[in-house]
């Protein structure tokens, strides 16, 4: 089905994205992603996002789920009209990371557990050092998402530049 409503520009973005965060969002994702991130209300009724996804309510239902469970967005019923309403999470980029954390804490018991089993001293190595990556990553992500958190906090509106060197 053709984004016919979709500016090219957005269409484009979406894309974008699709490629960045793959294999995590389908395309029809990236680009309700790519909306609610430019829309200049906080959030857009099902209906909005049917206009101008050109998409069908089944898709934009299934694109909006798997977008509040990654945590990206978050779905609210407007009392008056019924209808879904979709924006991001205040936590958005934080939030994920915590819950990547949480997620790596299952990797690293199901590695335990193997580890746990008689393995030969090559594949002991291999998965010893999976566990480690995602233990250690596990750990820091929290770690991270506070920082940014309390940079955010100080620096309203700015653009993060990393320091240089």
């Amino acid at each position: 089905m053709e984004d016919r409503s979709l500016s090219p520009e957005l269409a484009e973005f979406g894309d974008e994205l699709k490629i960045r965060f793959a294999p995590h969002l389908p395309r029809m994702a990236a680009r309700m992603l790519a909306l609610l991130l430019t829309a200049d209300e906080p959030r857009l009724s099902s209906k909005e996002l049917l206009a101008q996804l050109d998409a069908s309510a089944a898709t934009v239902s299934n694109m909006g789920r798997l977008l509040v469970q990654l945590g990206i967005a978050e779905r609210t019923v407007d009392p008056e009209t019924r209808r879904d309403l979709f924006g991001l999470r205040p936590d958005a980029w934080a939030g994920m990371y915590r819950d990547s954390a949480r997620s790596m804490d299952g990797i690293v018991a199901a590695l335990d557990r193997q580890l746990a089993t008689d393995l030969g001293d090559a594949a002991r190595a291999r998965i010893r050092d999976m566990r480690n990556f995602y233990a250690f990553v596990g750990n820091e992500l929290p770690h991270l998402a506070t920082r940014y958190e309390k940079w955010r906090a100080g620096h309203p509106g700015e653009v993060f530049a990393p320091p240089a060197g």
